[in-house]
């Protein structure tokens, strides 16, 4: 299969560099699927996971809080504003943000920040609970079902969900 040359990079690190023949995103506009050859893009990414499918066959999930992906000749950059690895995602912490963010949309239904705040709390612990159950361990491939699961329920805009 043919392949092209993956970035992804947060402020703090580069995160993966290499050979892959898939990545799926979702950007503001919606889910997006990238093999080499695709047309150039330039998108902005929502708050979402990220899945890099390796030339190895190796699929490598990340949590991404915004940014942007530049696809063009065969090589594809995200430049994410925070990005974290799905196996090094601190599960207390974002359940601690998750209830947070749940609190404060009671007390003010309309916080933008209460929202974006549960959103990427959502994503980190739908992510994380796929790893709990098995379906993402570090350095494992996570599957066909990992990412879909994740993607469909991270921001479905139900603040009230547990």
């Amino acid at each position: 299969m043919a392949t092209m040359q993956v970035e992804v990079v947060s402020p703090e690190r580069a995160l993966f560099a290499g050979e892959a023949t898939e990545v799926y995103a979702r950007s503001m506009d919606g889910e997006i699927g990238i093999l080499a050859g695709h047309q150039p893009a330039l998108l902005l990414l929502d708050v979402a996971p990220l899945k890099v499918r390796a030339d190895d066959g190796q699929e490598h999930v990340f949590a991404v809080h915004s940014g942007f992906l530049e696809f063009s000749d065969n090589r594809l950059t995200v430049l994410a504003d925070v990005a974290e690895p799905v196996g090094e995602i601190d599960v207390a912490r974002a359940q601690a943000a998750r209830q947070r963010a749940q609190e404060a949309l009671r007390g003010d239904a309309e916080d933008a920040a209460a929202r974006t705040a549960l959103a990427r709390a959502t994503l980190r612990t739908d992510l994380s609970g796929n790893l709990t159950r098995g379906g993402v361990l570090a350095g494992e491939p996570c599957g066909n079902n990992c990412l879909p699961r994740a993607l469909s329920s991270s921001l479905d805009g139900d603040v009230n969900r547990a």
